[in-house]
């Protein structure tokens, strides 16, 4: 028993020990994505994104304004109207309500796709030049500052300028 328990905190050990060996050779460079982005996109994509956010939001805040009018026509119109009357007002009022959640969602989705659609676009861009530029510096691997759960690391590994710098010259 105590054979085999040494012999196997033996192997762990010349494990761990060629492990470490392995890892002390591998290059890794960090690369903030999005930041990237907002520096190289500031006047493109994400100002695109932006635009097409407000005029959407304005369509949502213009049939929410309407939705509360209406909201409001009923409450100072409950004591004239008959019963009949204002049931049917509260059914408008609840279908415009179902109405606008709908428009709500149906803008959330195609904002994700728009944003999906424009930024991968330059995502796929910026993972050549990215690539590129692991290749130069002879990198095993680049990990994304942001989406890696890095806490530190060392500015030197940070590829983020270079990428920008290339990416603008293009």
């Amino acid at each position: 028993m105590k054979k085999w328990l040494l012999s196997s905190l033996l192997a762990c050990g010349l494990t761990f020990g060629f492990a470490a060996n392995a890892m002390a050779d591998i290059a890794v460079g960090i690369v903030d994505m999005m930041g990237a982005i907002e520096q190289t996109e500031t006047n493109g994509v994400l100002k695109k994104l932006k635009s097409e956010k407000e005029t959407r939001e304005t369509k949502l805040k213009a049939s929410e304004k309407k939705i509360m009018a209406f909201q409001q026509e009923i409450k100072e119109s409950a004591s004239v109207l008959s019963q009949e009357k204002l049931q049917e007002k509260a059914q408008q009022y609840q279908q415009m309500m179902l109405e606008l959640q709908k428009e709500m969602q149906t803008y959330e989705q195609e904002m994700l796709e728009l944003q999906k659609k424009l930024l991968g676009e330059v995502q796929k861009k910026m993972t050549t030049i990215a690539t590129d530029i692991a290749k130069e510096r002879k990198l095993d691997m680049i990990i994304e500052r942001t989406e890696g759960g890095i806490v530190f690391y060392n500015q030197s590994f940070d590829i983020t300028s270079e990428l920008v710098k290339r990416y603008k010259a293009k």
